[in-house]
């Protein structure tokens, strides 16, 4: 199997775009292979309905992936991703 560098989606604003940059660095500082981390963002629905499609779609695409979920949305409503059986692990910002 072939280990992939982790993959950022990052939705949201340019802060976010920004610690997806930093997400990136730090994922290859520790040697995190074949993870997905969608930085999400709870400004809008539209917003959190795009990143769960877009986990749904990791998963499918990447079935061994690990897929961690993050970002705003991660914080504010954890329930939301915790239950989807696409996701590995969902952090808040401050983790």
């Amino acid at each position: 199997m072939v280990q992939r560098e982790p993959e950022l989606i990052t939705f949201g604003c340019r802060l976010n775009a920004y610690e997806s940059e930093v997400m990136r660095s730090h994922a290859r500082a520790q040697g995190l292979q074949d993870a997905i981390i969608i930085n999400t963002c709870s400004v809008t629905n539209e917003a959190e309905r795009q990143a769960r499609q877009a986990i749904r779609k990791a998963r499918k695409e990447h079935p061994n992936a690990m897929i961690i979920v993050t970002g705003c949305s991660a914080q504010q409503n954890h329930d939301l991703y915790v239950p989807m059986p696409e996701v590995d692990g969902v952090h808040g910002n401050p983790e």
